[in-house]
């Protein structure tokens, strides 16, 4: 008999409670969503006929897909090929993820390289979808919340901001107080992370008497990032709701009246309290201009997407009964029986499965084999490691590679391991291996490029069996290796231009010149850009910045800005926005440097209002290579 049962009627209140209260507190916030002043909200703005779109709830309409398509077994791989087939949205970490993904990358290195948003809210917003499928499995819902959360967070606090949300919403199928609750989410990730330490300071200053007012002054000076979207900041902003509201609707409204990414404080804590009190004690002058109505961005796409919260909830449910049968996870959905379940259990245990997460590594990429394998502890396990410079070779240019193959089954493995690499590329070559049962084989593996590559070079290492003497089976491990970008450096007092292959966007001209002098810092090389298109060429940086293209300003802000590498939100002072012909273009960026270190991003992306499906979508074929001639594709 299962230990842990809920009444089926349970089930769907609290569901549909969360999913409600996930709509009221979206639409109260979306509109002043980036505010980060104190805010003096007391209702909804003027609304249309329903609900206000948000990424909050669509992206978890896109997950209960997957779930549905892929089953309860599904990986951050799957979300990832999720978010490259309905999920258009070109914001902050989505796009870096999704430019990424584009190119050939898997999660976690898909959702950590070259990204400069993985502390940020994408992630945590997504939560609700993980805890109402394993409910009271707080466990269960920890780790697919890591699986979402990598696929654009990797190696951030966006991966615990969502493991903190999904614990604590699973445990309220059995657990209500809210202290206690809280109590179990920091369980849940590491103390030493960002942000169980701004929970934790909140908490202390909560129980020191601070009014709301004054906590939040705290949170800001001790947790608080320019940049309005920081995971940290924001969730102490969401507990600071639950701890000083009085009711569903004072909650609420302090969470989003501390300001910041309002539509995920409010959204997220509307749907704790809907889970609590279920919806027949919202109230109902904020049931009812949102109703039962979902809109649904038009950036999510391919898919037939609930059109309300019963259909929502009725979904959620069936996915949530195989979710709790796969994981076994003790707990039984039942119409004939009340909610109940043996005071063992606190919750407060959580297992290695959970906490070996919050180390595993992002710099790498996991492969379960034979392919199609969903438990690591059957067949082989391949393990590539591309190290803290990620994904990238330069041209002419060596990439190490550390790998571990294990192997988990019952049978030795042996055989031979082969690359298989693009036209004029080398390794090491054939390398045999004998692998007896929970055997351990670590090597590094130099791949060279040579002088010519392409954006994105695909790699596979083949792994043959062999059974006395005879090819028996293969398996095939492919990936992408990214061509780096090519910049010519200088500096102040440096008389020697340096060339410097950088991994990704960002321009590393401190850590090229190994120098933090103040001064004008110039980097130059050529965009080769295949095809003619409208391109807004962004310089992501907070230092005055002047840009040049064929020798001509293209643009220049001699002013200090909020430093911003988005797509669709850099200061409209650090781009420009023009249709550039195909072929070979000269580009030159000075930076001025005072005390600070420099940050920039040189991105292409597409202009604003010009594709069909969305808008702001990095253009993957575009690249820079200082040393590329100068060709013209007309």
């Amino acid at each position: 008999m299962a230990g842990k049962i809920i009444n089926e009627q349970d089930y769907y209140r609290r569901v549909y409670g969360g999913w409600l209260g996930k709509n009221i507190g979206g639409t109260l916030g979306a509109p002043v969503e980036g505010s980060k002043e104190l805010l003096n909200l007391t209702f909804y703005p003027k609304l249309p006929d329903g609900p206000l779109e948000n990424d909050d709830l669509d992206l978890q309409l896109v997950w209960l897909h997957a779930l549905e398509q892929y089953g309860a077994r599904l990986t951050a791989v799957e979300l990832g090929q999720e978010w490259v087939e309905h999920v258009f949205f070109p914001f902050d970490e989505y796009g870096y993820a999704l430019t990424n993904l584009r190119r050939g990358l898997a999660a976690p290195v898909a959702g950590w390289f070259n990204n400069p948003f993985t502390d940020c809210m994408g992630s945590p917003i997504r939560s609700e979808i993980w805890a109402m499928v394993a409910p009271g499995a707080p466990h269960v819902a920890a780790y697919y919340a890591y699986q979402d959360a990598i696929v654009d967070h990797a190696g951030g606090e966006g991966v615990f901001g969502e493991m903190f949300f999904a614990s604590i919403e699973s445990a309220i199928f059995f657990e209500t107080d809210r202290d206690r609750l809280i109590s179990i989410g920091l369980q849940h990730i590491p103390a030493t992370c960002r942000t169980a330490k701004a929970v934790h300071d909140l908490l202390r200053w909560h129980k020191e008497g601070k009014d709301w007012m004054e906590a939040r002054l705290l949170i800001l000076e001790n947790h608080g990032n320019f940049n309005f979207t920081d995971t940290p900041q924001n969730i102490a902003f969401t507990i600071l709701g639950w701890l000083y509201g009085t009711d569903f609707e004072d909650c609420i409204l302090k969470a989003a009246n501390c300001g910041y990414d309002t539509d995920c404080t409010a959204a997220t804590l509307g749907a704790i309290l809907g889970m609590i009190l279920g919806p027949e004690l919202l109230p109902e002058r904020w049931v009812h201009p949102v109703g039962d109505r979902i809109v649904v961005s038009p950036q999510i796409k391919g898919f037939p997407a609930p059109a309300t919260l019963d259909e929502l909830t009725h979904r959620t449910m069936a996915v949530g009964r195989e979710v709790l049968a796969t994981w076994g996870a003790g707990v039984e959905i039942r119409s004939d029986a009340s909610t109940s379940y043996n005071s063992q259990y606190t919750f407060l245990e959580v297992p290695e499965s959970v906490t070996a997460l919050w180390h595993a590594p992002f710099t790498a990429n996991r492969y379960l084999l034979p392919q199609g394998t969903r438990n690591a502890r059957l067949g082989l396990e391949l393990t590539i490691d591309y190290g803290m410079a990620g994904p990238s070779i330069g041209r002419g240019g060596t990439k190490q590679l550390a790998l571990t193959l294990v192997n988990h089954s019952h049978e030795a493995w042996n055989g031979n391991l082969d690359w298989q690499l693009p036209d004029s590329w080398s390794g090491s070559g054939s390398r045999p291996f004998a692998l007896a049962p929970d055997g351990v084989l670590t090597w590094t593996e130099t791949i060279s490029a040579p002088d010519t590559i392409s954006v994105t070079n695909e790699i596979a290492l083949i792994i043959h069996r062999i059974h006395d003497n005879a090819h028996w089976s293969k398996e095939t491990v492919t990936f992408t290796l990214l061509a780096a970008s090519r910049w010519q450096i200088s500096g102040p007092n440096q008389s020697v231009i340096q060339t410097v292959d950088f991994a990704g966007d960002r321009i590393d001209v401190n850590g090229a010149l190994n120098t933090t002098v103040p001064g004008t810092y110039t980097a130059v090389s050529k965009l080769v850009n295949p095809n003619e298109q409208a391109i807004r060429l962004i310089a992501g940086t907070a230092n005055p910045v002047k840009v040049w293209l064929n020798g001509t300003v293209l643009f220049e802000d001699d002013q200090e800005t909020e430093f911003m590498p988005a797509y669709h939100r850099s200061p409209r002072s650090k781009m420009h926005e023009l249709i550039m012909p195909a072929g070979t273009h000269d580009i030159r960026i000075e930076v001025i440097k005072d005390e600070k270190p420099i940050e920039l991003f040189i991105l292409p992306i597409l202009a604003e209002n010009l594709a069909k499906i969305g808008e702001f979508f990095y253009l993957t074929e575009i690249y820079f290579d200082a040393d590329a001639p100068s060709v013209s594709f007309e």
